[in-house]
């Protein structure tokens, strides 16, 4: 035991210490203790100031986005691939992106087109004056913001401007695109009436960060009967007989869900009477070529939504036709952005384009999709396979 002892001691002899030694080690130990009560001292304030700082920025951050919200930033994820898919490129549609400098110069054509709208109403009807506009879409100020994933930071008086400039300019927008009037007499130099124009304005009406809510519109068309028609006392019909000119929308369609925005209403329409997918499949399918060489036969199938798609037990696939456009892509990646922010809307669109990029590997397989009418117009067979590789 001693041996122990004396081994974990190191062997060292005592130390002894003179009287002028033991005095000095006294005073350091004094200048130590006092050391440690300063930093004690000083701690304590250190932390108190920290913890003041702390909450006075958890004071500051505005409140979690409401469950309500559907209108969303897309996440760098999925816009990495392709940014100028998401942006608008001729005119910016809420607040998201309404300081883009690019695309002011419509800001005087929403204004003219207010004014056109509002001028709409035949002589016997009352116009229906700003002050009721602005009174109407101010009750609904607190809804529309929370309609948006992230604080808009826009004063009150801006804010309702903006919505109301917006939701007329879409309502005018949308009563001259479905007559095919884009441009009246004496407006040709304010309004552009190029061919190409209308299609890029609808195309940034679909995109996802570039909506106002639903309810603002359905307020403003409600407001001003003389917009409805027999054939159009809806919104609903005023949007889906516009949007029906475009390639990918079923043109009868009309769903009776309540739209969150444009793009839900067009998505609303596409998954008419169809099962929400909650989880998305991920192993891949074979290819066009592939099911060709298991001796399956593609044939289009009748009816007018791209979604339907049918396996029977004679190895016939039947698919819905499909008019692939330029601005096709911009709208799949929306549909798909918005099915990724919001999942309780299930990935309906999201697994179409996912069975589209199984089945099109290669131009060969775009090539015979083309040849039994499956994909119609548009793009050439390696910009086909090119796009529905990269939509995902």
């Amino acid at each position: 035991m001693g041996a122990t002892i004396s081994t974990l001691a190191g062997n060292y002899p005592p130390e002894k210490c003179s009287p002028a030694s033991n005095t000095s080690r006294r005073h350091d130990d004094l200048m130590a203790n006092s050391n440690r009560t300063m930093q004690t001292s000083t701690g304590t304030e250190d932390v108190e100031e920290i913890a003041s700082w702390i909450q006075g920025k958890l004071s500051e951050m505005p409140p979690p986005p409401s469950h309500e919200c559907s209108i969303f930033r897309v996440p760098n994820g999925l816009r990495r691939h392709n940014e100028k898919a998401f942006v608008p490129q001729v005119v910016s549609i809420g607040p998201f992106h309404h300081e883009n400098k690019e695309l002011k110069g419509m800001e005087k054509i929403k204004l003219w087109y207010l004014k056109c709208l509002l001028n709409r109403a035949p002589a016997e009807e009352t116009v229906v004056s700003l002050v009721c506009l602005v009174k109407a879409v101010g009750s609904t100020e607190q809804d529309c913001r929370e309609s948006y994933a992230e604080e808009v930071d826009v004063p009150r008086k801006k804010f309702i401007e903006m919505m109301i400039l917006d939701g007329c300019f879409i309502l005018e927008f949308l009563c001259r695109y479905q007559k095919d009037l884009m441009a009246i007499r004496g407006e040709e130099a304010l309004v552009p009436n190029t061919s190409w124009m209308p299609r890029k304005i609808l195309t940034d009406l679909l995109l996802l960060e570039n909506q106002i809510p639903w309810c603002v519109l359905d307020c403003l068309f409600n407001l001003m009967p003389y917009l409805k028609t027999e054939s159009c006392s809806r919104l609903d019909d005023l949007v889906s007989s516009s949007l029906s000119k475009y390639g990918m929308f079923p043109p009868s369609a009309r769903s009776s869900q309540n739209h969150k925005h444009l793009l839900d209403c067009f998505r609303n329409c596409l998954v008419i009477g169809r099962k929400c997918l909650v989880h998305l499949e991920r192993n891949p399918g074979p290819s066009v070529t592939e099911c060709l060489q298991s001796g399956y036969r593609f044939v289009a199938a009748e009816g007018e939504n791209i979604l339907n798609f049918e396996v029977e037990d004679n190895k016939i696939i039947k698919m819905a036709a499909i008019v692939i456009e330029e601005n096709t892509e911009s709208t799949f990646r929306n549909l798909i952005a918005y099915e990724h922010c919001d999942p309780s809307k299930g990935y309906n669109i999201t697994y179409y384009a996912a069975r589209m990029y199984w089945l099109i590997k290669s131009p060969a397989d775009a090539l015979h999709l083309k040849e039994t009418n499956i994909i119609q117009i548009g793009l050439s067979n390696e910009d086909i396979a090119s796009f529905l590789n990269q939509a995902l």
